[in-house]
């Protein structure tokens, strides 16, 4: 739902710190910066510099403020992931669906030819959602290590690769993969909007064969053929969102681990290169996030003053040079909680948090309001 390593991209240098006497010389330059205009003790008058650098624990002082603004960014991110007014408009449309159910014949093998083969995915031009290949199927000849590789078509070099090791002949084997996002757009991994994913593996590094399993992807399972309703209905679902076809490139035509050009693929739709994929579906709610950074910039602000009260509070080294700190442990804990007739800064955020939820979960229209709801066909 949400790319907590973008988003923290995205924050640098968007809420400043105002150095305060003592710590000006340890504040780097970068964390003064504030694109919003907006700086971190404009959240509670308790969060100055000063106060920061008499709590922090040896080391470096930069580095340690941008560590806690790290934490804090995950914290909010988190919170919003699970709060109960966004989790219901940003629920997986399918979870680990497999593109087809059924294993290729024993025998019908695939003749190598040092190609480079696999399955190209384009997600649909709805904005918002993420592709996820949670595990990969392969059927292949022999017990083996094979090295898959994930590319995108607005880069040359490779996005992702992981080693998927099979232990059987003949039978299709699921591997778990590691991060094999197809996200519309990613600009920490300069992936621009739009475009095709293309998964798959050189022959080269292939021992034995891979077993063919006659599918249609362009078209789909018959619709009248006894057998294959399940599978229908499985295409009919993924189909709404993301394209995939097979595809291979000759030898002669690849240059090293890069991704080939376009025009040198040849595509087969009925040959599946012994792969299937199982897949989720969700709404990623990263860029619409990333692109209205100023909703961030109050619950944000609320969540860094509450980590750090609660450090100040509870850190050793706070306890040392209490006398230096503008604030008592009373004060601290009275700042953070309030009393019968006052709010804390914890309400705060939880009440910002909750506002941000509802914002979010009006606005993202990730999917069709028809979209599925908590799909699974089968035994997944």
């Amino acid at each position: 739902m949400f790319t907590i390593s973008d988003i923290k991209t995205a924050l640098s240098g968007y809420i400043g710190f105002r150095p305060g006497v003592v710590a000006t010389a340890s504040v780097a330059t970068a964390l003064r910066t504030s694109v919003s205009g907006q700086y971190w003790e404009d959240f509670h008058p308790l969060l100055t510099t000063d106060n920061l650098w008499y709590s922090y624990p040896k080391g470096n002082f930069s580095t340690w403020l941008g560590q806690r603004v790290d934490v804090s960014v995950a914290k909010l991110v988190n919170k919003l992931a699970t709060n109960k007014k966004l989790s219901h408009s940003t629920k997986s449309v399918f979870d680990n669906l497999q593109l087809f159910t059924g294993v290729g014949k024993t025998g019908d093998n695939i003749t190598k030819a040092n190609r480079l083969v696999g399955l190209a995915v384009t997600p649909k031009n709805i904005n918002n959602i993420q592709v996820v290949i949670n595990q990969i199927g392969l059927q292949l000849t022999e017990a083996q290590s094979l090295t898959i590789y994930l590319w995108h078509s607005s880069r040359v070099a490779t996005v992702d690769s992981q080693v998927v090791t099979c232990v059987s002949n003949n039978q299709f084997e699921w591997t778990a993969l590691n991060g094999f996002s197809l996200d519309y757009v990613n600009f920490t991994k300069d992936i621009d909007a739009g475009g095709t994913w293309y998964i798959g593996y050189f022959e080269s590094d292939l021992t034995g064969t891979a077993i063919r399993k006659t599918y249609d992807f362009y078209s789909g399972p018959c619709v009248t053929c006894p057998g294959t309703g399940n599978n229908r209905a499985r295409y009919n679902l993924w189909s709404k969102y993301v394209e995939v076809m097979p595809f291979s490139v000759p030898y002669s035509k690849l240059s090293g681990g890069n991704l080939p050009s376009v025009e040198d693929m040849i595509w087969d739709e009925a040959n599946n290169f012994g792969m299937n994929l199982s897949i989720t579906v969700r709404p990623d709610l990263t860029e619409l996030v990333t692109n209205n950074l100023s909703i961030l910039t109050y619950p944000l602000g609320l969540q860094f003053a509450v980590d750090s009260l609660e450090y100040m509070l509870y850190n050793p080294a706070t306890r040392i040079n209490t006398s230096q700190i503008n604030a008592s442990q009373a004060a601290l804990n009275y700042a953070l909680n309030g009393d019968s007739e006052s709010r804390g800064i914890v309400q705060e955020l939880k009440d910002a948090i909750n506002a941000l939820a509802e914002d979010l979960s009006g606005i993202s229209a990730a999917l069709p309001e028809n979209k599925p709801s908590g799909i699974r066909i089968g035994a997944i």
